[in-house]
């Protein structure tokens, strides 16, 4: 209720405010007829509409920027979603979506690269945005806020808008390493949950495939220890594929790992035999494997050798790697080889279940690959092709179960006379070599 003395005034058709004004307003001087209106009350009535209309178009304006607020908000949530993920949506209980992150492995570089694929990419599955009612390939409406402001994004983790005079900003995640090095702990027993020991730690490679952060995907291997634990590390969120190889019986299982942002991934994983009961030993084969380093050149030596003494093989053939101390490196775009000779074995013995040849390398630059090789009757098989981005050594390796020369099973003569080697496009460095001779006792 209005105070007491107070009068309401309320919107009225003009001749009931007319009437109003007439009965309120002192009127000294008449300008106008017997039942006309006098000048100062049409003076009064404009002024009193310009304060009422000042007053609504103040509301409208203050009302369309909460809207539009509103709407850029709801954008920058959608751009967000659409460069890592929108973790609300799931399958079985599990996260489906990661967005460009996950499926490139790497911050896209401008929001183009939402809607269009940046450079051919294998692994891009965009568009990440759509809109409806949009219907040209140049529309450009993900790229402007409410207020047709252009967004503020360029590669980070942060997207920005200013177009209404107060900046609204989204951030994307904590950090960059939240979406781009996580890591993931990974504990393999046999069925009865026993680990394998120091006699069957290398017995199980496990084997992490992901995207580049360049359109491709890499593969990292890593052994166990003798808990059966081992870790990968610097992996971009995404649902990747993990390879659990058995060597001496070449069985696989590969599951999907979830990676999320800022969380370690952690996995249990089984055999399907009693391998390692009582620590060693089990109903299951029982896998020994001797590791052979290079012990002189081989056929091939095109790549560049740190500190530069002695010949390549020597910068690749130390028992433990020694990371930067000594290192072959690529020089430029064409695949550059070195091979060398890893000499016969010395404790082998009975049938080979499978030979495996490992390289040590990380990047240096960008676009770089390495790929593992071995010579058998001087012909060259190379592992795939793999695209390195970690700038910290890691392992890569190919497993033969079988002379890739024959397609039969391996020889000791076989092994003994191969050499062994690394393959490296554009800078990449290698800080060591070896094949790993697995075996029946």
């Amino acid at each position: 209720m209005p105070a007491p003395g107070c009068t309401v005034l309320s919107i009225l058709p003009i001749n009931s405010l007319m009437d109003y004004l007439r009965q309120n307003i002192t009127r000294p001087v008449r300008l106008t007829d017997e039942g006309g209106y006098s000048l100062i009350e049409l003076v009064v009535v404009l002024i009193i509409i310009g304060i009422l209309a000042t007053v609504a178009m103040r509301s409208l304006t203050a009302v369309n920027n909460t809207v539009r607020a509103e709407d850029t908000k709801s954008e920058l949530q959608n751009i967000a979603y659409a460069i890592a993920g929108n973790p609300e949506l799931t399958s079985g209980g599990a996260r489906t979506d990661y967005g460009y992150v996950g499926d490139i492995g790497a911050l896209p570089p401008d929001l183009d690269a939402l809607v269009s694929n940046p450079g051919g990419y294998a692994t891009w599955r965009g568009p990440y945005l759509r809109d409806a009612f949009s219907s040209t390939a140049g529309d450009t409406y993900y790229k402007v806020d409410a207020w047709g402001g252009s967004y503020t994004y360029s590669g980070g983790i942060t997207i920005a808008s200013n177009g209404g005079g107060t900046p609204l900003t989204r951030r994307i995640a904590n950090s960059t390493d939240d979406l781009l090095r996580n890591s993931a702990a990974l504990v393999v027993t046999d069925v009865d949950n026993t680990p394998p020991g120091t006699s069957y730690q290398d017995s199980v490679r496990l084997v992490l495939h992901y995207p580049d952060g360049g359109g491709g995907l890499t593969t990292r291997t890593t052994g166990l220890r003798p808990d059966g634990s081992a870790e990968f590390d610097s992996i971009p969120i995404g649902v990747h594929t993990l390879d659990m190889i058995y060597l001496p019986t070449a069985d696989t299982l590969r599951r999907r790992i979830a990676i999320s942002p800022g969380k370690d991934y952690y996995a249990h994983l089984q055999l399907h035999e009693d391998l390692w009961s009582g620590g060693g030993g089990g109903s299951g084969p029982s896998p020994i494997s001797e590791p052979l380093f290079p012990s002189s050149p081989g056929s091939s030596s095109s790549l560049w050798d740190y500190p530069g003494s002695g010949g390549n093989w020597t910068a690749t053939s130390e028992t433990t790697a020694d990371g930067d101390v000594s290192y072959v490196r690529g020089n430029g775009n064409p695949w550059r080889l070195d091979t060398y000779s890893a000499g016969n074995h010395s404790a082998g013995t009975g049938a080979i279940d499978s030979v495996r040849i490992v390289i040590t390398c990380r990047a240096v630059g960008s676009s770089e690959q390495v790929r593992t090789a071995v010579v058998i009757g001087g012909s060259v098989y190379y592992g795939t092709a793999i695209s390195i981005t970690n700038y910290s050594y890691a392992e890569y390796s190919t497993a033969y179960s079988t002379n890739p020369a024959t397609g039969s099973a391996w020889t000791w003569s076989a092994v003994d006379n191969m050499e062994i080697g690394v393959s490296i496009r554009r800078t990449a460095r290698c800080t060591q070599v070896r094949a790993e001779v697995y075996y029946a006792n």
